[in-house]
């Protein structure tokens, strides 16, 4: 009985951590647009593999890094300017790229190109925003349903990781599938994708920081 509940927690909390807009879902939705769902799965596991990394971090440490960020505003500030920068980048940048026969953007020409499954595992991993949701499920889960602790059993805590990446996995891959539905049935569809994403962001910062000054 416990297996079940760790399991579905894992899948039922990781879902819902990433149903809102966040830069992994972007590239995942970008990547599906300008290229295929395959190559959008490229990402897709390496930063379920990567947030996994995330949640033992936070497991480990999320009562002392509960402290060390109401000690440090600050960090609110850089996440808001993150939100900011991604939102106006994907409003106003221009790329230069190759078309195809609908005028969408299908090679991007830069010097310098991450894989897709770097690209993937360092979105996953280096998300403050993703890091700060799971010190607080862990802090709840723990105090009101499951431990979730170094001393939790292994067999548990593996079983609740499963469930993690199931649930990251399925919610990025059901993303990239909606965004391979639109790209099918409009046209042109990746600059207004870009600035929808991009006012969505700008609106997530504008949220924080009414929160902040509040």
């Amino acid at each position: 009985m416990n297996f079940i509940l760790y399991f579905f927690t894992g899948l039922l909390v990781s879902i819902i951590g990433v149903l809102p807009l966040g830069i992994v879902n972007v590239a995942v939705i970008n990547t599906t647009i300008k290229e295929n769902i395959s190559s959008a799965l490229k990402i897709v596991f390496p930063a379920a593999i990567g947030e996994l990394i995330l949640i033992f971090f936070a497991i480990c440490y999320y009562k002392s890094i509960q402290g060390f960020i109401s000690e440090n505003s600050w960090l609110e500030y850089v996440i808001v300017l993150v939100l900011i920068v991604l939102g106006l980048i994907l409003i106003f940048g221009k790329k230069n790229c190759i078309k195809d026969e609908n005028g969408e953007c299908i090679v991007s020409k830069k010097r310098f190109q991450l894989s897709k499954e770097g690209l993937g595992f360092l979105l996953g991993l280096f998300n403050p925003t993703v890091l700060i949701y799971w010190l607080l499920v862990i802090s709840f889960l723990s105090a009101t349903m499951i431990p979730l602790q170094l001393n939790t059993e292994l067999l548990l805590l593996s079983v609740f990781f499963i469930g993690a990446f199931i649930g990251k996995s399925i919610t990025l891959y059901a993303y990239g599938k909606c965004s391979y539905i639109l790209k099918m049935k409009v046209k042109g569809i990746t600059s207004t994708i870009n600035k929808i994403i991009g006012s969505l962001l700008l609106i997530v910062a504008l949220i924080q920081i009414i929160k902040i000054a509040y």
